[in-house]
């Protein structure tokens, strides 16, 4: 597949797991349709990306170092958040008190959103230390 086509189908896909994480979000529940929508979403992205960054091909070993980085930062980035919550729910600052369903849809949006964007950061960097 084309790399422009690639990169149709990962945003196309992130769209539907994004979507579908908010209607979970704002709902407070899993339906069957937003359900079927995030595993097919993240079957999507996954599949997707790790074709787009060549994580099968030994030549491009820059693209592979780019994707390792972007997903360390993002998973450092959801658990700073969960911290965050945490600490923000025992401290009672937040009026509203979110459920576990709440919080984890929270933490899978910072990790995709975070990755995508340490993604751009690495890719239009030159190189990686």
């Amino acid at each position: 597949m084309r790399s422009s086509t690639l990169e149709y189908i990962l945003w196309i896909s992130s769209t539907v797991v994004f979507v579908s994480l908010l209607w979970v979000f704002f709902l407070n529940r899993i339906g069957l349709i937003s359900l079927v929508a995030f595993v097919i979403g993240i079957i999507l992205v996954v599949g997707t990306l790790s074709r787009y960054n060549q994580c099968n091909s030994p030549e491009d070993e820059r693209m592979r170092k780019v994707a390792a980085f972007s997903m360390m930062n993002s998973w450092v980035s959801a658990v700073t958040l969960l911290a965050m919550l945490l600490a923000i729910q025992y401290l009672n600052w937040w009026g509203y008190v979110l459920s576990g369903l709440q919080v984890i849809c929270l933490a899978i949006m910072v990790m995709l959103i975070t990755f995508y964007g340490w993604f751009a950061y690495y890719s239009k960097k030159g190189d990686i230390e």
